[in-house]
């Protein structure tokens, strides 16, 4: 059996994806090929929606007309999913950004990932609209062709990040009736992680995770393709092959050498060859944002418009290019910006946070001061613009201030994560001032 790797050069990054559109005469000579992407959840719970690069994802995917997409998890944020509305509105919005998909009616298998577990709401959404109709599991199989697809999960509740059980008892049947066809498995934790989650991948339970392993390998597993750490990476450790595709949208992992860029893979199964593509693409926003980090307003301006070109209605491309008219003192231009996410976002409030917030990430102290205090301004009991005015105040080393600001935030929030988060920050600014 042959298997070919046709990897792009990392450098390819910097530039479009080579993305190759097959004809329908190709498409049929084709035994078989699909797509493989996975770990697109929201950066934060600041920025709620879909990134911007998972966007370009589902666009460039569907241009190749696959006869299946196979996502390795982490669709939302989920640690916030703490009511039924929240998790819903999560789930929605991944389903609103994949709706290219979805219109060529393009199979699209998902396995669950650990954020999708975060809370009981998160994970009764997922399995919900995800789990296996027939066998309302969170794992199954599926055939195509001369393939066979096998969806686990890592993340069902008391066995976290091992296949083990009533599931490893249901693969072991499952990969003996697949015997003579190609076979790909998809999960969410690898078994061999790199980079990053070294301590919470299946490698967790070394046995358990060799007992599987070896199972694969019997059964003359093609591929196993993972997520969770959010990196591209290819693997073969005792004869097993391993690919990490977790580069879809959530904040990377590591270095450019370690693999940290945005990618997916389109497959290609002829007979007995098996071609894997690894495809790169550029991410406008994430370099643009960079960009104003380092003072290189007119770059980032030029990355911002050519993403606001791309998707016209996603914020963070306006966000990045209203920042960078008003550094620029270009008026007009900042006007018309703010209009556009006023119909994008719904209220200046939310402008304005919005602003103040990713110039503090940026490291634009005065800008997101001069927004943070607008949006406060206007809602009083904004916990996030609290929270984050902390964050800028503590940045500017301004302690009293910062202090204040937490303990201002601290009663507007239920979220178990923050109210951690910000006792720690109190405990932290008390010794230093």
């Amino acid at each position: 059996m042959k298997r070919k790797f046709l990897g792009v050069c990392v450098l390819l990054v910097l530039l479009f994806g080579c993305v190759t559109v097959p004809t329908a005469e190709q498409h049929q000579e084709q035994t078989l090929n699909f797509v493989v992407m996975g770990d697109n959840r929201p950066a934060n719970v600041f920025r709620p929606e879909q990134p911007y690069i998972y966007h370009k994802v589902i666009k460039k995917a569907v241009e190749l007309d696959p006869f299946l997409i196979l996502n390795t998890g982490d669709l939302v944020l989920g640690y916030d999913a703490y009511s039924q509305e929240k998790a819903r509105e999560e789930f929605d919005d991944f389903e609103k950004a994949t709706a290219p998909i979805r219109e060529k009616n393009i199979p699209l298998y998902i396995t669950m990932g650990n954020h999708s577990g975060y809370t009981e709401f998160a994970r009764e959404a997922f399995a919900k609209r995800y789990k296996n109709k027939e066998t309302g599991t969170l794992y199954y199989s599926v055939d195509v062709k001369n393939c066979h697809f096998i969806v686990l999960c890592s993340e069902l509740e008391n066995e976290t990040s091992k296949i083990t059980g009533k599931q490893l008892e249901w693969l072991k049947g499952d990969l003996k009736r697949a015997e003579g066809k190609h076979i790909f498995v998809m999960l969410h934790r690898p078994l061999y992680p790199k980079i990053k989650h070294l301590k919470d991948s299946l490698n967790k339970y070394p046995e358990k995770r060799d007992e599987l392993a070896g199972l694969f390998k019997q059964y003359n597993v093609d591929m196993v393709f993972v997520g969770h750490v959010h990196v591209y990476n290819f693997s073969v450790v005792g004869g097993l092959s391993q690919i990490i595709a977790g580069g879809s949208g959530a904040p990377l992992a590591g270095i450019l050498e370690d693999g940290a860029f945005n990618h997916f893979f389109h497959v290609i199964v002829d007979g007995d060859e098996i071609d894997y593509r690894l495809l790169p693409l550029q991410n406008e926003v994430a370099q643009a944002a960079q960009l104003m980090k380092e003072g290189r307003v007119p770059g980032a301006l030029s990355l911002a418009k050519k993403a606001e070109e791309t998707f016209p209605d996603h914020p963070m491309p306006h966000i990045i290019a209203t920042t960078g008219y008003k550094s620029a003192g270009r008026t007009l231009e900042y006007n018309a910006e703010i209009t556009k996410l006023l119909s994008i976002l719904g209220s200046e409030e939310e402008v304005f946070f919005r602003l103040g917030e990713f110039c503090l990430t940026v490291e634009l102290l005065d800008l997101s001061d001069f927004y943070l205090s607008k949006a406060l301004a206007m809602d009083n009991d904004s916990f996030k613009v609290w929270y984050n005015y902390a964050q800028l105040k503590t940045e500017q080393k301004q302690y009293p201030a910062a202090l204040e600001m937490y303990k201002k935030a601290l009663p507007l929030t239920d979220d178990d994560y923050f109210k951690q988060d910000i006792k720690k920050q109190i405990a932290k600014i008390g010794k230093l001032i």
